[in-house]
């Protein structure tokens, strides 16, 4: 039996378009992958062959209010009229929601009240506000709540919460510049690795700088024989690490991977023969190079040593780590830590969840050297 279909259906029928996708909700998409000099054609119909009817630059933004069946061609509002656009250079404008691991913090308004991102102590706008952050701030979150949307991220040597409204998943791997590897360091090794900061004179140290250059304005420090992680090479002569939350560069001539230097040996960068170190109560967590996890503290002893079972890189490669060995888990970020108690320097600053015997575990804050 023949089917018959009303005028209208038919001419959505004739264009390759369902009735569903014209009725679903526009989407904001971003042209892209345009050649220099050259512009995506807006086209009458959803094939090569139709007129072309206009032009759109790259990163124009364009409203897609359907796409034929192959999904190879969306319609858009151009002008007063309807077009058609290769999906093939299209983008979504959404940016991508926040993750577990490296997060920057975006939207926040220049003029905003709270002067920035509120980090609450818990969970909730009900929780005391103990800090806040400005946009392009990286964060290392460590865990979701309230259905995805508060998260919580290390914050001064503790942990706070924020709201995910206002994070971004952060690549923080720097673009590749012409014949440069960024997963390749100058000795032809892998990245990321751990390196020593070595031929800086003792009274001088490795300027941080915010970009790939002597030029770049400074934002700390690395004294000789420092232990820095460097996530990937940004330029034939400039790496990047990361150093208090921040994006760094330094110039990788004044560093030797830790191996050659005495130094550590690493699983994907995170550093190995390790000793941390934390109070209230004093306890010690080493990492040795067979990736043996001993933890001893002052109220329980020793528990039963253990093996380092994964360590996982922020997203786009080094610090923050996070890992794990059975009844351990924890976060790992390069940044300056004290303890409180004596004028040892650490490198690195440690956040552990350890789980205790009788069921529950507990939350400590130490710094780490490799030792």
């Amino acid at each position: 039996m023949s089917r018959l279909f009303p005028a209208a259906h038919m001419s959505l029928f004739a264009l390759g378009l369902t009735v569903s996708a014209l009725g679903a909700s526009a989407e904001m998409m971003e042209v892209v992958g345009i050649a220099d000099g050259d512009t995506l054609n807006v086209r009458q119909g959803p094939n090569a062959a139709s007129a072309d009817i206009g032009d759109l630059e790259e990163h124009t933004m364009v409203e897609v209010l359907g796409r034929n069946f192959a999904q190879t061609w969306a319609q858009i509002q151009y002008g007063d009229q309807l077009g058609w656009v290769s999906t093939a250079y299209l983008a979504s404008s959404a940016p991508p929601p926040a993750v577990i691991g490296a997060n920057v913090v975006t939207g926040i308004a220049a003029d905003d009240p709270d002067g920035g991102l509120v980090v609450r102590g818990g969970a909730g706008t009900d929780f005391a506000a103990i800090g806040t952050l400005r946009n392009e701030t990286l964060v290392h979150v460590i865990q979701m709540a309230e259905g995805g949307t508060w998260a919580m991220i290390g914050f001064g040597g503790n942990v706070g919460w924020v709201s995910t409204t206002y994070l971004t998943a952060a690549n923080t791997l720097p673009a590749p510049t012409d014949g440069v590897d960024p997963h390749t360091a100058p000795d032809g090794g892998p990245l990321p690795a751990v390196f020593t900061v070595t031929g800086v004179a003792a009274n001088d140290k490795l300027w941080v700088r915010d970009a790939p250059s002597a030029t770049g304005a400074r934002l700390g420090g690395l004294t000789p024989n420092s232990v820095v992680s460097l996530n990937a090479r940004a330029s034939e002569d400039w790496g990047q690490i990361t150093l208090n939350g921040q994006i760094g560069y330094v110039h990788m001539g004044y560093l030797t991977r830790a191996a050659e230097s005495g130094g550590t040996t690493t699983v994907n960068g995170f550093p190995l023969g390790l000793t941390c170190r934390g109070t209230e109560p004093f306890w010690t967590l080493t990492v040795a190079q067979d990736r043996t996890v001993e933890y001893t503290s002052l109220i329980d002893g020793a528990d039963p040593i253990t093996s380092l079972t994964q360590t996982t890189p922020a997203i786009g490669g080094g610090y923050p780590y996070t890992f794990g060995a059975q009844r351990y888990s924890g976060t790992l970020d390069q940044t300056a830590c004290s303890d409180g108690m004596s004028d040892i320097s650490y490198s690195m600053s440690l956040i552990l969840t350890r789980a205790q015997s009788g069921g529950g575990s507990e939350t400590l804050y130490g710094c780490c050297n490799v030792e």
